[in-house]
């Protein structure tokens, strides 16, 4: 809709509604809202009282193109009936009204006349009459789709005084006195019509090679120019709003200075009048409200999208600059490789997240906190028989830190940690800190060596787990011994425990048990180890009350990590224990070569493992549990481990000013054995299947697609 600034009186209410603004062809030389965005907001009217002497009309001619049709649709106003009205403005009102409503009448015939050709559904043409006022025609389809609330009898009972209620009031009539509704400015409906939302939908994130970057920016471009399409229509549509409240003031103002003495005399139509009056002054001020909101929020929305787009140019350049980077080596497949101090004489450390899964994107996006950590694209590394595609960094550099452990300086998987993982390989690494516990083989007690009979096992129940799973997805119960290899499938391997006795309830006598935070870190020369324990922890609760009867395993096997542990009465007196357990695990592995270093590398992993204490305040392990759930702030405000991820972080990456260990506890230093050199791998394939072996980091789980880890308190 091409319209001057003042409003154009010759284009009716119902080509507003019929033709979709969206299809709309502007002529070049109409107030656009590109043309006039400096001048938004300029003629917002919210009094009926100067609108004659501020409204002149346009000499200009509106040109809309429906949608889907070829032809368009012009509605001129008459240039002799406006010429005459900009004559008799300085004329006594009478005259200046009198032109007004002949040029109105004129206009309103000329357009409908002309779109009877277009729209599908014929527009009720009303014959002019200088001395009468008529009522508005009703927009084509809005009474028969039942969108419009008419209110016949108010025109009827004052013989043609009072006509219908302007168009912004049609969605809804309201009574006289009743207080207006609140309209939103997406929702809000225009005789039937809808206007479409303007938000910014895309948002910015970050990229993690240069296709998605380069996809994204293009994506968010076209964002704002979609927005910018959007707004122009709104800000159209709310102008003609208000250019046609301007109108509808007019004429009830005109119709009211016309009422003659006899016609005030009678109350019904004078408060018929003044009701009108109150109406249109109403809409007048409720669609200039509208267009200013729509104007500011146009406004606001592309300069949101403009700031999206900017962050994304702002990641391209980095990217561009981290690719640059000459301190960046070719990742080697050398058991031994000679490499420079970590970080030293560089002005940027680089991270990248090859998707292996487990914590390698959180521990990415908690180092790029960091002012001095940047981006480095990955690119596919190969594919196997499967299909499957690994990942590396871009030209298969030596970078920082990475979850692919070959190509990173920082290693995020232990060397070794199927030890710590594999609940038989455990037991045989302390046997004295674990339940007594028997291995299923393949329906076979592994060494002959098999639980006692049922009369001398008291009456704890027995679980069943696999071997090499946790979360609590295989563990079964039963009430004896002699039940538990009717449970074992065959070729699985399964470990099987009691039930501990005497087991340390909450008050309530709900099963718990602790999850414990653990902290390894492997040094560059390979024989070293730190170990750390967190002050803070989880107690994952039953929701049932304990009884050694009911094998129910909601009852049995805790799962959720239910609240923190620092609140638990007996939480002082076990964190001794747990923590002097878990050393005597690490010293274990350590010592034995179970737990390998990495020369010329660091490697570190978080870890949770699993207690429960008896009412001796003895503490029994039953498992570790390798990349555990670990939740940030962004995703549970009230109970995350951000602060306990970025600790832990500042103890494997150190950096000046840092904010320290937190509540991470130093346990002690750990020296094991060198490890032996390795063979250089062959392939790619050898390269990632080596890795893998070692430290387990092809079968690490996302955390975001796994559920909390169980523990079987009871084994």
């Amino acid at each position: 809709l091409g319209s001057s600034r003042g409003g154009l009186c010759g284009v009716d209410k119902a080509i507003i509604m019929a033709i979709p603004t969206e299809n709309a062809t502007i002529p070049k030389t109409a107030d656009t809202f590109e043309q006039d965005s400096l001048g938004l907001g300029a003629e917002a009217y919210s009094t009926p009282d100067d609108v004659s002497q501020q409204l002149h009309l346009s000499q200009r001619s509106a040109v809309v193109a429906p949608g889907g049709q070829g032809d368009t649709l012009r509605g001129t106003a008459s240039l002799e009936a406006a010429v005459g009205v900009e004559r008799a403005i300085r004329a006594p009102l009478p005259a200046v009204a009198h032109a007004l409503q002949a040029s109105v009448a004129a206009a309103r015939a000329t357009v409908a006349q002309t779109a009877s050709q277009t729209l599908q559904a014929p527009i009720r043409t009303m014959p002019v009459a200088p001395h009468r006022r008529q009522p508005l025609p009703h927009p084509a389809g809005v009474i028969a789709a039942g969108a419009f609330t008419a209110a016949p009898s108010l025109e009827q009972q004052t013989n043609g005084l009072a006509a219908d209620p302007p168009l912004l009031s049609q969605t809804g009539v309201r009574q006289p006195g009743a207080r207006p509704p609140v309209f939103n400015r997406d929702t809000d409906t225009y005789a039937g019509g809808a206007s479409p939302p303007n938000e910014v939908v895309v948002r910015y994130k970050r990229s993690w090679s240069i296709q998605e970057a380069l996809d994204q920016h293009s994506t968010l471009c076209r964002q704002k120019e979609i927005l910018s399409k959007i707004g122009a229509n709104r800000v159209r549509v709310r102008r003609s709003q208000l250019q046609f409240a301007q109108l509808e003031v007019e004429d009830a103002l005109e119709r009211a200075r016309r009422c003659t003495p006899q016609e005030a005399a009678d109350a019904a139509k004078t408060q018929a009048l003044a009701a009108r009056v109150r109406r249109a002054t109403q809409d007048l001020a409720l669609s200039a409200r509208l267009r200013r909101v729509d104007e500011t929020v146009v406004r606001q929305d592309l300069q949101t999208a403009e700031e999206e787009i900017e962050k994304s140019r702002l990641e391209m350049k980095v990217m561009k600059q981290a690719i640059d980077d000459k301190s960046l080596t070719v990742a080697t497949d050398e058991p031994n490789p000679v490499l420079p101090p970590f970080g030293e004489g560089r002005e940027y450390l680089y991270c990248t997240n090859c998707r292996v899964g487990g914590h390698g994107q959180r521990f990415c996006e908690y180092l790029l906190k960091r002012p001095e950590w940047r981006v480095y694209p990955y690119q596919k590394w190969f594919e196997d028989e499967k299909h499957n595609e690994y990942h590396c960094p871009l030209g298969k550099r030596l970078v920082d830190f990475a979850d692919e452990s070959h190509f990173s300086r920082i290693a995020m998987y232990i060397k070794g940690r199927i030890w710590l993982e594999d609940k038989t390989k455990m037991w045989h690494l302390v046997p004295h800190l674990m339940p007594d516990t028997y291995v299923i083989e393949d329906l076979k007690w592994r060494d002959g060596r098999e639980p006692p009979p049922d009369e001398e096992c008291g009456v704890y129940p027995w679980f069943v787990k696999e071997a090499d799973r946790n979360w609590g997805t295989s563990v079964a119960v039963c009430q004896k011994a002699s039940q538990c290899m009717s449970l074992a499938k065959p070729g699985a391997l399964y470990v099987v425990q009691q039930h501990i006795k005497d087991p340390l309830c909450m008050d309530d006598g709900r099963k718990c048990h602790i999850k414990f935070y653990v902290l390894l870190c492997g040094m560059e020369d390979a024989v070293t180890w730190k170990l750390y324990t967190f002050k803070d922890g989880y107690l994952s609760i039953s929701p049932n009350k304990w009884s050694p009867d009911d094998l129910a395993k909601d009852t049995q096997v805790t799962i959720i990590r239910t609240e923190r542990i620092t609140g638990w009465s007996h939480w002082p007196r076990v964190y001794p224990k747990c923590k002097a357990g878990v050393a005597e695990v690490i010293r274990r592995g350590v010592g034995q070569g179970k737990l390998e270093g990495r020369p010329g590398k660091r490697q570190f992993e978080i870890l949770s493992s699993d207690f429960i204490v008896d009412k001796n305040d003895n503490v029994w392990l039953f498992e570790f549990n390798m990349s555990p759930v670990l939740k940030d702030p962004q995703d549970s405000p009230l109970v995350h481990d951000g602060d306990m991820i970025t600790a832990a972080l500042e103890i494997v990456v150190p950096r000046e000013n840092g904010t320290g260990p937190g509540d991470w506890d130093f346990v002690g230093e750990f020296i094991g054995q060198r490890p032996a050199l390795d063979k250089k791998p062959a392939t790619a394939m050898a390269v990632r299947e080596s890795g893998a072996q070692a430290d387990g980091s092809a079968a690490a789980p996302d955390p975001g697609q796994i559920p909390e880890q169980a523990t079987v308190p009871a084994a």
